[in-house]
């Protein structure tokens, strides 16, 4: 039988189930990145075992591979496109559709933090299409091309995307399944291999019994063949994972998590969204302080606003910047303003893991144990030891809470320079006309930086229309979020729009901008303490003001932040004080919500700014699916380099050898030829010898091909005569004195080597030459 036999249809079957089984135990390693991994599992489950079946029908009728590949990807597309869109063609509308499917799946996972719960907008529509890729390249791979090792590589990739991104890893049982169904796949190509030699030399049937000693030589050399590259498989999908960087560009863009159910802050922001999503209110921190009314509670400080998203930026911290005991004084804090003092003792449950510790701001102690380093510039707590997080945590600290009163005596403008240009700075895209317009005319009549931040203010709270809702609130803080948000059509959100927003606009006006994380006010318990819980999650806006230094302020409204802080809420350009039963018409012309004020770029109409959004919102999805595909196409990239690769640097070596008809070189490449090849070249040998130890091996090139070729001199004369002249002229290159003349005729050795090496091959079993062929170990032998 030849290689490119036709199979039975159980033997086309149980392979094609196998591959099918083995890829989905081996996606199951995504269930860390949602909550409920049914949502794609179920899905990918349909898609597995409809392209294995019509893969192994099609196959056992012969048709040609490239049409298996083709029909098997309509098929898996047609099945995703029912699932999402509840049509099987997805082409006009339905196609539209299963766009803006995947770009919403794209933008949950860049925004929310694994595991994604459901009360988000769906992202397994995003697992299923790369699930079902994957399931189509598997089974093309190890079972319509017959080469399982290379579809180790797609395993590996699927591996790959949680070993990079989830605390925990893919699991060890996802891991388990698909390694046992890889070996599986390994022996059954093993031993459809082995069978086309047909009956073993001693004439013993496959199936009889050959005694102690006389071991089946198909199950032997399937177990042989499936045991060593199964294991090296093994170990290279256990051991690589460890040594391949974690890129900033994360593959299917979700986000990072472990899956366990405890509340994470590792990027504050998205965390933050996913946690104050649970349904369950998780007790996190407690503390017992003589503060009669403890307040807000900062974990981070974010301050750099990309244009896509606020981060915490570059960060300076020094080793003896740490919380061992007495702070420097807050920046810009004047020593003139008054202030109390108040101590507490905190402790953090095992359920909150963040590597920002919690802290008062401003504070003027903390003294907590492991290499937790403070910022000088933003006060805010980071851990500098890999292994230190939040859980469990017991360390004091001592809050200074400043009274700046209601008449704004310390709030003078910051000169420039004050402070850093980083937390002024907007992204060099731009911020949307729409966010600098309605900046300068909420705050139109103004007379200063600290006007400007109570005007902006008291609009988020209470004149602008705005609504809070997690549910309901956009997703992200980018620029496009934020004409979303900010639009008459929007204004629904939550703390993270509210403070993202504020801060956007202090920096249009000028004013230095950041964005805190951290808690709202904490539950008295009866003991006397007070606690934190993941529902008191919030952020909100910090502006520096000369003389009063980083100040907090309170966007959100009341139907979150009950209170602002005192000094936020005075009555200001003939404004009213903020109180959100008695809106002011005055505030709301000036607000921005009617009018518009000058700007140095021409304003646009409403309707104009909608559809830029619109058209911002399309692009985005758009650009979402290109990226999605670009990943894709690494993957496809990076698996063609593993498998081509080899191959490539093989045949660049052998012209190298081969040009210059050099003896010595030539020579090189027949041993590099054997060892591709699998036979002996005896090192430390002479080449007479080593010629004499070939000779067995030669075969007739231009014999028909079979699975056993008869070898010897006396099959390949020819190539027989090539290899000794060959020996002669390496031995006089090495050995002949300068000048001496050939006593035989001969081509060029070149051309002697390429008869010998094609009579090497025609030695040698098909498998071998196609393991030569595509993975040759001359290539990482030297």
């Amino acid at each position: 039988m030849s290689s490119t036999a036709r199979p039975t249809l159980g033997a086309a079957l149980l392979t094609s189930l196998v591959a099918a089984a083995t890829t989905w135990a081996a996606l199951t390693a995504w269930r860390g990145f949602v909550t409920v991994p049914g949502s794609y599992l179920e899905r990918l489950a349909v898609v597995a075992v409809a392209v294995g079946l019509l893969g192994a029908v099609l196959r056992w009728r012969g048709v040609p591979r490239l049409a298996v590949t083709l029909a098997q990807t309509a098929v898996a597309g047609a099945i995703v496109s029912f699932q999402v869109t509840g049509s099987p063609l997805p082409v006009g509308g339905t196609g539209v559709e299963l766009a803006d499917a995947l770009s919403t799946a794209v933008e949950t996972a860049r925004t929310y933090v694994a595991p994604i719960s459901t009360g988000v907008p769906a992202v397994w529509p995003l697992l299923v299409v790369s699930g079902a890729f994957f399931v189509v390249v598997v089974d093309t791979v190890a079972c319509t091309f017959r080469r399982v090792a290379g579809a180790g590589l797609a395993l590996l990739a699927i591996y790959s995307v949680p070993s990079g991104l989830l605390d925990d890893g893919p699991g060890v049982g996802s891991f388990v399944l698909a390694t046992a169904g890889f070996l599986v796949l390994l022996h059954l190509e093993a031993r459809d291999q082995l069978h086309r030699w047909g009956r073993s030399v001693d004439g013993a049937a496959d199936d009889e019994p050959t005694g102690w000693g006389h071991a089946h030589p198909v199950r032997e050399a399937a177990r042989a063949g499936a045991g060593r590259i199964g294991i090296t498989a093994t170990a290279l999908a256990l051991v690589v994972p460890t040594f391949v960087p974690v890129l900033g560009v994360d593959l299917l863009e979700l986000g990072n998590g472990s899956g366990d159910g405890d509340i994470r802050i590792r990027k504050p922001i998205t965390d933050m969204r996913r946690d104050l999503e649970r349904d369950i209110d998780d007790p996190l921190i407690n503390i017992a302080t003589d503060d009669p009314a403890p307040g807000y509670l900062r974990v981070a400080v974010l301050n750099r606003f990309t244009g896509q998203e606020w981060s915490s930026g570059d960060r300076d911290v020094a080793s003896s910047d740490t919380a061992s005991g007495a702070l420097p004084p807050p920046p810009g804090l004047a020593d003139s303003v008054p202030r109390a003092e108040y101590d507490y003792r905190v402790r953090i449950s095992d359920g909150f893991d963040s590597t920002w510790l919690p802290t008062q701001f401003p504070a003027s102690a903390v003294q907590a144990e492991g290499d937790w380093r403070f910022d000088p510039r933003t006060m805010d707590f980071l851990a500098a030891d890999d292994d230190l997080d939040t859980r469990n945590a017991s360390y004091t600290m001592t809050a200074v809470e400043p009274d700046y009163g209601t008449d704004g005596r310390y709030f003078r403008d910051a000169p420039r320079g004050e402070v850093s240009e980083e937390f002024l700075d907007l992204p060099s895209t731009g911020i949307p006309n729409l966010v600098r317009d309605l900046a300068r005319s909420v705050t139109s009549r103004a007379r200063n930086d600290y006007e400007q931040a109570l005007v902006l203010q008291r609009w988020f709270r209470q004149d602008g229309g705005f609504e809070y809702s997690v549910d309901r609130a956009p997703a992200g803080t980018g620029n496009g979020t934020l004409e979303t948000f900010l639009a008459r059509s929007g204004r629904v959100g939550y703390c993270e729009q509210f403070a993202s927003a504020m801060a956007v606009m202090a920096r249009v006006l000028g004013i230095p901008a950041r964005v805190a994380v951290g808690f709202l006010a904490p539950t008295r318990l009866r003991d006397g303490t007070w606690e934190y819980s993941s529902h008191d999650l919030h952020a909100w806006p910090e502006l520096y003001f000369a003389g009063a230094g980083w100040v907090r302020f309170e966007p959100t409204p009341s139907a979150r932040a009950e209170d602002a802080p005192d000094y936020s809420t005075v009555p200001v350009a003939g404004v009213g004080v903020d109180d959100p039963a008695n809106p002011s018409t005055a505030s709301s012309a000036a607000g921005g919500t009617e009018t518009v004020a000058p700007s140095t770029r021409p304003s646009r109409p409403a309707e104009e700014t909608d559809g830029a959004s619109a058209d911002g919102e399309r692009a985005g999805r758009a650009g979402g699916i290109a990226w999605a595909v670009g990943i894709a196409l690494l993957v496809l990239a990076l698996a063609a380099l593993a498998v081509l690769g080899p191959r490539s640097l093989r045949s660049q070596a052998r012209r190298s050898r081969l040009a210059g008809d050099d003896p010595d070189s030539v020579w090189r490449e027949l041993r590099a030829v054997a060892t591709d090849l699998g036979v002996p070249w005896p090192d430390g040998r002479s080449p007479r010898e080593v010629g004499v130890m070939l000779l067995p091996h030669l075969a007739d090139p231009d014999a028909p091909p079979v699975e056993r070729p008869r070898t010897g001199p006396d099959v390949a004369p020819v190539a027989a005569d090539a290899l000794e002249r060959l020996v002669l002229a390496v031995e006089r290159t090495r050995y002949a004195r300068p000048g001496s003349v050939a006593t035989l005729e001969r081509t060029t050795a070149a051309a002697d080597a390429e008869l010998v090496a094609a009579a090497l091959a025609a030695g040698v079993t098909p498998r071998a030459r196609r393991r030569a062929q595509w993975l040759p170990r001359s290539v990482w032998r030297r």
